[in-house]
């Protein structure tokens, strides 16, 4: 059995987390729905997303890895709640790409906790890796901050398997909406001391 180790993001790692999670969520439907398809260029998008959430809004973030090569990311924020968002104005293209993003972000704030709360996400691991407990032993340390905090956890997830796989850390669907035709999930998952 492979060894796997977790520890915190540091600087230096910022690049290659945004890309391994762009691996591992080029095949997600709502990505797919949002930049329009799935091949090297909405990759690079991805990654250049997950690179800004890290910079501009970075959380806490944790990285799994064999040996020193990162194979899965974790990224856990505390957040205050709810605040009310402004729908994006009409596009002059509805195939522009900001405006997608625009909308996905929106419709997923509508839905946010209006209380505090640890909000967990982007999670992911390479696809080469999944199914070693990699994504697991992750989510067990997000759910131990979480409670260390005494504090309810919250995520989104476009994922039917993902669906499955939070509901055995006690998250629960909390609410649904579609964006671009994907069926988006919330889940809530209160504290637990």
């Amino acid at each position: 059995m492979k060894k796997y180790h977790i520890s915190l993001m540091e600087k230096n790692d910022v690049q290659e987390s945004a890309r391994v999670l762009s691996i591992a969520m080029l095949d997600a439907s709502l990505h797919m729905a949002v930049l329009l398809g799935k091949g090297e260029n909405e990759r690079r998008e991805i990654e250049k997303m997950f690179k800004g959430l890290f910079t501009q809004l970075p959380g806490i973030i944790f990285l799994a890895k064999e040996k020193e090569q990162i194979v899965g990311v974790m990224r856990m924020k505390s957040c205050e709640g709810f605040k009310p968002v402004d729908d994006p104005k009409d596009p002059e293209d509805e195939s522009d790409i900001e405006w997608r993003k625009a909308v996905w972000h929106t419709e997923w704030a509508r839905h946010e906790p209006k209380n505090q709360h640890w909000h967990l996400g982007p999670i992911g691991v390479l696809p080469s890796h999944q199914g070693q407990g990699i994504g697991s032993m992750l989510m067990k340390r997000f759910c131990m901050e979480a409670d260390a905090c005494r504090a309810d956890a919250y995520l989104e997830t476009d994922v039917d398997k993902n669906v499955r796989f939070y509901e055995k850390f006690g998250f629960k669907v909390i609410s649904e909406s579609d964006i671009f035709n994907v069926k988006n999930r919330y889940m809530l998952r209160p504290s637990q001391f």
